[in-house]
């Protein structure tokens, strides 16, 4: 009944209001359509008041609920989320974009417009920055499908989308205030002070561009008085930044100061807010163990008035006592022979186990000196002969006199082709020969390989750490970068791929590697498991180490691996 009410409400609510009824409400007392309800509004209100650690915590566990239920619509919808708060943490659009991909052919598929108008959204954000004109196409397309709903909200949202590209990534002013002065009619009769704090800003944003400060004063101070009921908070702090920006450019600064301590004592609140929660959760803990020992001293209080009850009780079963402990005697025989049996049978299988995983150390190690031996006659043998090969090549071409235009098209493409095979052989080279270098550590390292193994107009390797300040213990980063290097090498020798993305991310207790390329795909069900090193072996190497690797690849459709390892 709660959650049906704050369904009702919910977007008439503001932070606290919806809080309050989420607290009413035990998820272990509700069925799983109304827990994954549950978890998305709790999601849904920690995103829409900043908190994203804590929204996608939530945002996790309806979307667990939503797989149990099979509604992959919510499991789309929460897949789209994830890439939002990955664009807004800035993580690289690339490293996200399979997610919107996945999403845009479900929601055509399904004939679900809401979803496909939020996804191309999501995408036209990514694109901001690096491709304005993209994302403007983007927005537009949204918009077409948001009039087949006539929902006229979301076309005011990308409206202010397609104005802030056009006056901040795209120097265009004059149409950037054509879409804010349509938006800001329709929101004028809608009463939608949310949107509307976001036209004034912008239009100070504008004012700023072009030198207008006092005017861009005039739109902060509207902006200020506008009443929010999501991003409330954060929102404030950033407008009240700006404030404290734009007066120190005019010199003021009275006021400049004034809005400066109006940001601090916001941020305090949300420090408060988070101290506060903690507090809570450990008061919450701590009369949860309280509890615990309360009903603790109750059942001791109840056992000794039991006691004399069963004094009597057991006279009466002493009789039985011979009879069950020679029954008990047997039985526990038995158990003890069988416990043994399962023993040795654990102690045999561990045996193999540990077995397996010295044979694949052993081969690693086998195989990292076949990889210096391969390198080295690549790069000493292979790659010296090409080069000659290309210099006599070059001198036989000037020799020639370019008798004809098909001839010199020729001597052109063969010369191409190679330099195209040197660059090729130089990149395995360096790809089989690079290591992780002691005082550069992991990062350093796959940074470098991908520099030496990009081929210029051929083929990109872009790098992208999140949280990678510490440096691991050496042994796992020498383990870790191999695992990297032999499926960087694997995608450059099969997957004809003209882009790799690798992602390194380390959090306080994980670190996760994504390996995305651009290639050929392969079917994973058919992949052989005894060809060398493999993927099967680093699958091994990994579940030593107690992590999970995962390969998601269809033909024609690129290959992502992702590696998840405990620290």
């Amino acid at each position: 009944m709660v959650l049906k009410k704050l369904e009702n409400q919910f977007e008439k609510l503001n932070y606290t209001e919806r809080i309050s009824f989420l607290k009413k409400i035990n998820p272990n007392n509700i069925n799983e359509e109304e827990r994954a309800k549950y978890y998305h509004f709790y999601a849904k209100t920690n995103y829409l008041n900043n908190y994203a650690d804590e929204a996608l915590d939530f945002f996790l566990k309806a979307k667990d609920s939503y797989k149990k239920l099979k509604n992959f619509n919510k499991v789309i919808e929460i897949n789209i989320i994830i890439a939002q708060i990955k664009g807004l943490s800035k993580y690289k659009y690339e490293s996200y974009k399979h997610l919107l991909d996945e999403a845009v052919v479900y929601a055509r598929k399904e004939n679900n417009i809401p979803l496909l108008c939020s996804t191309l959204r999501e995408i036209g954000n990514g694109l901001i920055s690096k491709e304005p004109k993209r994302a403007i196409h983007y927005y537009d397309q949204a918009k077409e499908e948001a009039k087949k709903i006539k929902d006229s909200v979301l076309m005011a949202k990308l409206d202010i989308s397609i104005a802030v590209v056009y006056g901040l990534s795209m120097n265009d002013i004059d149409r950037a205030r054509k879409y804010n002065a349509n938006v800001l009619k329709y929101l004028k009769r809608t009463k939608n002070t949310d949107l509307m704090a976001y036209i004034f800003i912008n239009e100070a944003a504008f004012c700023r561009e072009e030198g207008k400060l006092e005017e861009a004063i005039k739109n902060y101070l509207i902006t200020d008085t506008l009443e929010m009921k999501d991003y409330k908070t954060n929102f404030k702090i950033q407008l009240y930044g700006k404030m404290s920006d734009t007066y120190k450019q005019l010199k003021n600064f009275e006021k400049a100061i004034e809005y400066n301590d109006k940001k601090v004592e916001l941020e305090k609140i949300i420090n408060e807010q988070e101290e506060a929660k903690a507090i809570h959760e450990l008061n919450t803990k701590y009369e949860t163990k309280e509890k615990e020992l309360e009903n603790q001293a109750l059942k001791i209080k109840d056992e000794k008035n039991k006691l004399v009850i069963y004094g009597f009780i057991g006279i009466f079963l002493i009789f039985l006592t011979g009879a069950y402990f020679r029954i008990s005697y047997i039985n526990r025989k038995k158990k003890i022979a069988e416990q043994e049996r399962l023993l040795e049978s654990q102690k045999l299988e561990n045996v193999l186990k540990e077995q397996e995983l010295l044979e694949i150390d052993k081969l690693l190690e086998g195989q990292e000196k076949e990889r210096l031996k391969i390198a080295n006659d690549l790069h000493d043998n292979l790659g010296s002969i090409l080069a000659t090969l290309r210099l006599n090549f070059q001198n036989l071409y000037q020799q020639s006199g370019y008798s004809s235009e098909d001839q010199k098209e020729l001597f052109t493409k063969t010369d191409d082709l190679i330099e195209e095979a040197y660059q090729k052989v130089r990149g395995m080279a360096h790809a089989k020969n690079a290591g992780v270098i002691g005082n550069e550590g992991l990062v350093t390292a796959v940074q470098n390989i991908a520099k030496k193994v990009a081929i210029p107009n051929k083929l990109k390797v872009e790098v992208i750490p999140f949280g990678m300040e510490n440096r691991l213990e050496n042994k796992l980063e020498v383990t870790l970068f191999r695992m990297i290097q032999e499926i960087l090498t694997n995608a450059i020798k099969h997957a004809q791929a003209s882009q790799i993305t690798i992602s390194l991310t380390q959090d306080s207790d994980s670190i996760n590697i994504i390996i995305e390329d651009n290639g050929k795909g392969f079917n994973v069900k058919a992949l052989n498991k005894n060809e060398g090193m493999g993927l099967h072996n680093i699958e091994k190497k990994v579940e030593q180490l107690n992590g999970t690797f995962n390969i998601d690849s269809f033909e024609g459709k690129g290959t992502t691996i992702i590696i998840d390892i405990p620290l």
